[in-house]
């Protein structure tokens, strides 16, 4: 909008940051400068008259629904928590976009080679693989502790349904 056509007592919608506030206008000073009021009550200037538009019904009907739900009046239902703090973000949802290709992890790239080996392996040598394959990246300086660590704490929970066994002192293939 622009400075000539901002009326002295006529209500507009003002942008403050990703907020559309109700504002009626008080005066403007000679720099151009305009004094607004909030519904609230809060007196503010402002210094661009690009940031009011004009107040349209379809705003007053969006700010009854959205003071009604806040109320618990029936009207529109409010947003969860956790809607509310994903908006503005991308928080995964896909829509028209592809979906990305799941990467490999340690563990699955791991049973692709020992599968591919049908022999046991110690953990450094299914690391040096999978890293020579590029089935998985990292830039961590313990990959073979990693990847020591879940497979025993998959035998461990799993028990006899565990993807791995383990052969001899190091030494695990692949299980059945």
């Amino acid at each position: 909008m622009k400075l000539e056509n901002v009326k002295v007592g006529e209500t507009y919608t003002l942008a403050i940051g990703k907020n559309k506030v109700a504002v009626t206008v008080k005066g403007v000073d000679p720099k151009g400068k305009i004094s607004v009021v909030s519904a609230g009550g809060k007196r503010m200037t402002v210094a661009d008259a690009g940031r009011l538009t004009v107040r349209t019904v379809a705003d007053d009907v969006g700010r009854l629904t959205t003071k009604q739900a806040a109320h618990g009046a029936p009207g529109k239902a409010s947003a969860s928590k956790g809607a509310k703090a994903a908006r503005g973000r991308n928080v995964g949802q896909q829509g028209a976009r592809q979906a990305k290709e799941k990467r490999l992890g340690l563990v699955d790239a791991a049973i692709l080679v020992l599968r591919e080996t049908k022999k046991a392996m110690n953990v450094k040598e299914i690391v040096e693989v999978v890293l020579a394959r590029k089935l998985w990246s990292t830039t961590g300086k313990t990959p073979a502790a990693t990847l020591y660590s879940c497979i025993l704490r998959e035998i461990q929970k799993k028990g006899d349904e565990a993807r791995f066994k383990k052969v001899d002192r190091g030494q695990f293939a692949l299980a059945g």
